[in-house]
């Protein structure tokens, strides 16, 4: 059984610290910019349930806030609020549908 060289573990251990220094670094990071991608779905108090393009800077999003959904405009300089209303209530009808019976 060969060992290796001291200067050959040094550089294994300073390049082992060195990639998981990096992986860390990336983690975190992506956990800045995804605000939270490590939590599960359920666990989330924010939830973006759709989102409608309307142009190229202005879309609406439908968002979900623990019990409460609204309904937000969205541009390049401000966010309305334009509906808000209980997650538990019911969705209403789709336009068009036929809901007689």
């Amino acid at each position: 059984m060969q060992l290796m060289p001291n200067h050959d573990w040094a550089q294994y251990s300073l390049s082992m610290t060195f990639v998981l220094l990096l992986l860390a670094a990336v983690l975190w990071w992506l956990s800045r910019r995804n605000k939270g991608f490590l939590l599960p779905a359920t666990q989330r108090r924010i939830q973006i349930l759709e989102v409608y393009p309307m142009g190229l800077r202005h879309k609406l999003l439908l968002v979900q806030v623990d019990t409460q959904r609204l309904l937000l405009a969205v541009n390049s300089n401000d966010i309305q609020t334009l509906h808000a209303w209980p997650a538990d209530s019911p969705s209403p009808p789709m336009p068009g549908a036929d809901h007689a019976q």
